[in-house]
């Protein structure tokens, strides 16, 4: 009996020592293997920093945008074209009135000059002009004599506006002058009043259809 329970305790003690032993070389087989992987880790992530440290970088080049021009000219008609040319003339015709009228307003009383901004007149005046002379141009022959009269007459405001002396009189006279020329364009030269007597432009007209051959000529 007590040699029976000397050999099973010496025989757990044994089976203890082993499986201690296990752990042990358990856990410093996983140590040296936690170890060898952090090794790596280090070593890698080092010669990837080491390798962008001494790679050139290039440097940032901006796409550059890609610009497509298209001619929109041939899709527009004449009506089109003269409405784009009447909204143009009736912008700078009334930058022009508003300088004016507002100069006019604020002339210094009994020094007969006025304060009017010099540049803005006689840019307003200039594209103005300029725009009443292409609205003559896409008009009919008729209606473009009916322009003249206007043209000559804004031709000798723009002169008077490019010097740039005013007295309080002359200025008011001029804008009265320009107030009404300004009415009479809008009343006859307004772009539904001219729409039927426009020239018409060939690069936006169809070709005509090939006529019809008979027999005979085809004989």
């Amino acid at each position: 009996m007590k040699h029976s329970l000397r050999n099973l305790f010496n025989g757990s003690s044994q089976l203890s020592v082993v499986s201690e032993q296990c752990m042990i070389k358990g856990l410093a087989r996983f140590l040296i293997l936690s170890t060898v992987y952090c090794l790596l880790s280090t070593v890698l992530m080092g010669c990837e920093s080491l390798q962008k440290k001494f790679t050139r970088k290039k440097p940032y080049v901006r796409p550059a945008p890609i610009v497509s021009f298209q001619d929109y000219t041939r899709a527009m008609t004449p009506l089109d074209r003269y409405r784009k040319h009447y909204a143009l003339f009736d912008y700078w015709n009334s930058e022009l009135l508003a300088t004016l009228q507002g100069s006019s307003s604020v002339a210094a009383p009994g020094t007969g000059q006025s304060s009017i901004n010099p540049k803005r007149a006689k840019l307003a005046s200039q594209e103005s002009l300029q725009e009443l002379h292409t609205l003559q141009g896409l008009l009919q022959d008729d209606q473009a004599v009916l322009l003249q009269p206007i043209l000559d007459e804004r031709a000798q405001i723009n002169d008077h506006v490019q010097k740039g002396s005013y007295s309080g009189s002359q200025l008011s006279a001029l804008v009265r002058l320009l107030d009404a020329q300004t009415r009479r364009i809008h009343r006859e030269f307004f772009w539904r009043r001219v729409e039927d007597r426009l020239k018409v432009d060939e690069r936006t007209t169809e070709p005509a259809p090939p006529a019809a051959t008979s027999d005979a000529n085809r004989d």
